[in-house]
């Protein structure tokens, strides 16, 4: 029998917190001054957002950030960590342990609902 290691279906990830894209029918947005903006993707320890935002954001500027079913939104301190063509990230800084568990168990949900989504039979027409 082979011997299937976590790692093998990562692709060798050695991100200290998992990354998930969130869902299209509930967005994750982070809110400035300028408005609202979708995240690309988040984990505990940042997200990754347009590059149009880019622009409107600075190192230790704290952001609301609204996770899908919340009442309120998590503050969170940002410092930016890469910037490519079209996105960047950042990463959240002195952010509490209650809030950085709330992002996790976020994160952990939306990581077990994308793999009932695919792993559910197709229904045939």
């Amino acid at each position: 029998m082979t011997e299937l290691n976590i790692n093998d279906l990562m692709g060798g990830d050695r991100r200290q917190f998992y990354r998930v894209a969130p869902s299209v029918e509930e967005p994750i947005v982070i809110k400035i001054a300028a408005g609202a903006f979708p995240l690309i993707e988040i984990s505990g320890g940042g997200c990754r957002l347009p590059i149009a935002v880019h622009s409107k954001l600075s190192d230790y500027d704290i952001l609301d950030l609204c996770l899908p079913g919340k009442s309120a939104p998590i503050h969170v301190k940002i410092r930016f960590v890469n910037k490519g063509e079209k996105t960047f990230s950042v990463e959240f800084v002195d952010l509490d342990t209650a809030m950085r568990k709330e992002i996790c168990s976020y994160v952990r949900a939306r990581e077990i609902e994308l793999v009932r989504r695919f792993r559910a039979p197709a229904v045939m027409a």
